[in-house]
């Protein structure tokens, strides 16, 4: 009877804990985190599934070759297909931070975003390769009959987003005009 009872408690404590896990991080972040202050990029977005959202594009997502360390950059015009983890260095420009760099080792400190980015061929006749990362989330929820100003804004590129980074994780904490 006692056994019975002790594996009852057991199958109900373990998804418990695992569904409490799954907060730590978020968590940890938004209390031991970095505030960023970043600028956004003009975005169209049309969805009406989802509510009323902005959807965002990060200045630091949009990169040329001069920020891509070395051999990340050999890397990725060498291999044609595929995703590689890589990392954004960020540095605080006045209220604002931009991108310093973009490496595939983890920096041991400082403020970073860790995203994913994928291979693909050099430029089209010549033109300079834009290369671009996925670091930061890319929608953000705003309450009803609320988002169109705000679509409006990161139409003309004129939004900056507020969020917390730690350790290569970033939670977006709230966007407003510039």
């Amino acid at each position: 009877m006692k056994n019975k009872r002790n594996l009852f408690l057991i199958t109900l404590i373990i998804p418990i804990l695992f569904l409490l896990s799954m907060t730590w991080k978020p968590l940890w972040t938004l209390n031991a985190g970095t505030t960023v202050v970043l600028e956004t990029i003009p975005v169209d977005p049309r969805d009406i599934l989802y509510g009323d959202y902005v959807r965002l594009q990060f200045a630091v997502e949009e990169f040329k070759e001069d920020v891509i360390e070395p051999a990340l950059l050999k890397d990725l015009k060498t291999q044609s297909y595929g995703k590689v983890t890589v990392y954004a260095v960020l540095q605080q420009e006045g209220d604002v931070y931009g991108l310093k760099s973009v490496t595939a080792v983890k920096p041991g400190g400082g403020v970073f975003l860790k995203g994913q980015m994928y291979r693909y061929g050099g430029s089209i006749n010549g033109a300079e390769t834009i290369y671009y990362a996925d670091f930061l989330p890319d929608r953000f929820y705003v309450p009803e009959n609320t988002g169109g100003q705000l679509e409006d804004l990161s139409r003309q590129g004129s939004l900056i987003a507020k969020m917390k980074v730690y350790n290569g994780y970033s939670i977006l904490q709230d966007i407003q005009p510039k």
